[in-house]
Parts: structure tokens; sequence; C-alpha cells
């Protein structure tokens, strides 16, 4: 792939993470109460933290592409073969069917906003109900589905070529659609409309006390759900491999980006408590991962009404530039892992642009699919699962490359107890958020995602003995 990009640039391509946010506030108000702050501001401490752990990751392997699963997947290649695609799958899934949520999401406020009047906001058809069989699963068509299709589409699109124009349109989308959130959450605090009443009794709602089994696991399900969101900025090393100078620009990008989104991740919980308080913020729509109602309440305050529509269009926009970053990353996942022989060949082909067009056509057909499931939270939940088993695998292959690998050139070194003790710490700690938290935030989510990820059993058994006969690519070898 071409090194066209610096560390500025990767910061734009990463920025459609911050817009995730807005999906989990509702939920994680319901849940947790008003302690819902205190887990924002723990869960974005430890997603910060971890991105050094990520940083030295990518400095080992300045030539692959795809996001820190790639990287340690080479770690745990000495404990057994499967175990490589496991790593990589359980990184891909959550990043590509995210992006199914947003684009229902986007759709929707299309069809709200703008198109509520016409055939198209009524069209509603029951493709296959499977709920009886997998509760919750139910194939359908109508407005909102079809228009997230187009979103969608269109998001395919505006990184069809080289990748400095890609980073054009995400700089102009960033602009229009996160300086106006930014706006939104600090024009309350300057204003003195923050009440800090909202934020008594600090204690998850329906409970008296801090020390009980219902509390701790409220709360393992409020860590589960803001993992999604506060680890995302190591996406950032998802483009080492186009990067001009890797050596300078992987850390710059990675701490930027979880500077940044860090900020967000604290200020928009707060606010919004804040201002609004418990009974807005646990509407039945907020709560199922649709904002639009709450901003534009949000927006009312800081702004005056009248602002419905262009918050709407603002929200498109946002989600647009979360899809372009969620399908940029998970693309370039699908392709060093085919390369590297772990997924189908077909996914290492790159357009003459070297952007990885199938890869990106593949992650397309499958959120078709999902999003014709109607259940956003679901696969939400499910990706969720898949992404704190990845985290776990990545924060552990840190001292394992220190260990297989301990002259190998790094261009940057965390410091050994970060490494040796708080890494596998805190990987132990996410593998507690989805034993006591993944059902707390959508039932049978566990089981979906381990089904979910069994389907790379049969990927990387056709790709490796059928296809490569048992033998690693010889553009790979040398890696693994």
């Amino acid at each position: 792939m071409r090194r066209t990009i610096d560390w500025k640039q990767a910061f734009w391509l990463s920025a459609g993470v911050v817009p995730g946010i807005l999906f989990s506030i509702g939920l994680m108000v319901a849940i947790v109460g008003t302690a819902s702050i205190l887990v924002w501001i723990l869960s974005t401490l430890i997603g910060f933290v971890q991105l050094f752990l990520y940083g030295e990751l990518a400095g080992i392997f300045p030539n692959k592409t795809g996001g820190a699963s790639i990287y340690s997947s080479v770690a745990w290649l000495r404990y057994g073969k499967i175990f490589a695609p496991i790593n990589v799958w359980c990184y891909w899934l959550p990043w590509s069917t995210g992006l199914a949520v947003i684009a229902s999401l986007a759709g929707n406020y299309l069809i709200s906003a703008f198109l509520a009047s016409t055939p198209l906001a009524k069209f509603s058809i029951v493709l296959l109900d499977l709920s009886k069989v997998l509760p919750g699963i139910t194939f359908k068509l109508d407005g909102i589905i079809l228009c997230g299709v187009a979103i969608m589409l269109l998001a395919f699109y505006l990184q069809h070529n080289q990748i400095v124009r890609t980073v054009r349109i995400m700089f102009a989308l960033a602009l229009l659609s996160l300086i106006p959130l930014l706006l939104l959450t600090v024009v309350p605090l300057l204003s003195g409309k923050v009440n800090l009443a909202n934020f008594v009794p600090l204690i998850p709602q329906g409970t008296t006390s801090w020390f009980s089994y219902t509390v701790f696991t409220l709360f393992m399900g409020g860590m589960f759900i803001a993992a999604s969101v506060t680890y995302a900025a190591e996406v950032a090393v998802c483009y080492v491999s186009e990067f001009k100078d890797p050596a300078k620009d992987t850390l710059k990008a990675i701490t930027s980006a979880g500077v940044v989104g860090g900020l967000c991740y604290i200020l928009f919980p707060f606010t919004f408590l804040g201002v609004l308080g418990m009974k807005n913020l646990t509407d039945p729509a907020f709560v199922g991962g649709n904002p639009q109602a709450t901003v534009v309440k949000l927006a009312e305050i800081a702004f005056g009404g009248g602002s419905g529509k262009l918050l709407a269009l603002m929200l498109i926009l946002a989600m647009l530039l979360a899809i372009t970053t969620g399908m940029a990353s998970s693309s370039r996942t699908l392709y060093q892992a085919s390369v590297d022989g772990l997924v189908p060949k077909y996914l290492g082909k790159l357009n003459k642009h070297d952007i990885p067009t199938n890869a990106m056509w593949t992650d397309l057909i499958i959120n078709l699919v999902l999003l014709c499931l109607g259940n956003p939270i679901s696969v939400l939940a499910a990706g969720t699962v898949a992404y704190l088993i990845c985290v776990f695998m990545d924060l552990n292959s840190v001292w394992m490359l220190r260990s297989s690998l301990p002259n190998h050139p790094r261009s940057f070194r965390a410091p050994d107890w970060l490494v040796y003790w708080v890494g596998p710490a805190l990987s132990l700690l996410n593998l507690a958020f989805i034993i006591f938290g993944a059902n707390v935030f959508a039932p049978h989510a566990l089981w979906y995602a381990l089904g979910a990820i069994t389907l790379i059993f049969p990927i990387f058994y056709y790709r490796h003995y059928v296809v490569d006969k048992g033998v690693w690519p010889s553009s790979a070898q040398t890696d693994l």
C-alpha cells in the first residue's frame, strides 16, 4: 500500500469513532443511572492506557495494515494456527457489523426529518421471521433500511479512490458534524445550564448501596457498553503501512485520537445528564440507540428552538463519518488477513488506487444482510463481545512478543510495568466485562457472539488447508 499520509491525516480518518458515544449514553443511563458518568470516566482512562500497548504492537510491524489484531495474531501463532484467525476475526466483526447499526440510525434520521410524508416512510415488509428460534431476529425490509443502504453505498463511493482524497472528505465531514456536536455540549457548560442535582444520588438506580452484587453486575454491564466506544481510538493504527514515516506517525496518530476522543467521551455524557436529567435520557428511543429527539432537546436549551432539521442533517453527516471510518478500517483488516493467509484470497486484492475494494464490497454485502435484521442492539452487543475477546488477546500479545522477539526493532517501546503487569491485568478485566456484563446489555449477546466467531473456523480451514495446502503465503512467512 502507498505511504501517502501522516499522523494528522490518520487522525481525521479515525474521527468517525467520536459520534459512537451518542448511541450509548441513553442505554448507559438506563442501566447504571447517575453513576454512568463514573463508568465513562473509568472506561476512558482504561482505553487511553491501552493505546500505548497498541502503539508498541504497531511499531513492530510497520509494513502491515489493518489494526492491532493483525500484529497481535503473530504472537498467538506459537500456541496454534487457529488463534491467529480468531484474533483477527474478533477485531473485524465489531468494526464491520457496527456499520449496520450506524446506517440504520442514519436511515431513520433521513426518513423522520426529510421523508416522513412520502410512501417510502410507510413501506415495510417482513422477509423472514426467526424470532421463535432466535429471539429478536427478524429479517425485514423498510424505508429506514433502504435509506441506510443508500448511505452505506455513499460511504463506499467516498473512499473508492486514493486515501488522500478520502482524508479530505473525512476532514470536511468532521468539521460539519463534530464541531456542532462539541458546541452542543460546551455551550450549556459555559452558560451555566448544567444542574449538578441531576447527578444525585450518585449510585446505580434502584439500589441503595454500592456494596451489593446487583450494583456490581450493573456496573460491569456499563463497562461492557462503554468499551465499544472508549477503546475505539486504536483504529488509528490501521493505517501504519500507509504512513510516510511509521516510526514517528504511529504513536502521534493513536495518542491524538485518544486525547480528543477521551475528552468527548467524558464531556458528552456529563453535559447530557447534567442538562437534561434522568427523565429525558431514559426516553425509550434514546435508550434504544436513537439520539435524535434528545439531541434536539439539548439544542433547544443551548441555542433555542427551530433547529430540528439542521440537527438531523448534522447527525446524518456524523453517521456517514462513522461509517466511512468503520469501513476503511475493517476493509484493511480483511485485506491484510488475506495477504497473511487467514481469509479468502480475493480479499487481498487492491484497486488501481491501492484501496482494498474487494474487502469493502464484502463489508458492504454483509452489512446489507445485517441491516435487514431490524435489531441493531443485538448486533452491537454481539460485536462488543467479540471486540473484548480481541482486546484480551491484543494486550497479552505485547508481552508475548517481548519474549519471542526481544531484539526486534520497535519504533515505540512501552514501559515494562505496563507490558508485564498492567496489560495482562486489564486483559482479565475486559474478560470480566463480558462474563458479568454482556447479557445486562442485551439478552443472548454472548451466545450470538460465540456463534458468529465460530464462522472463522471453516473460512480459515478452507483458505489454509485447501487453497494454500497448509503452507503460509510467501509474502507472510517472514512475519508469521
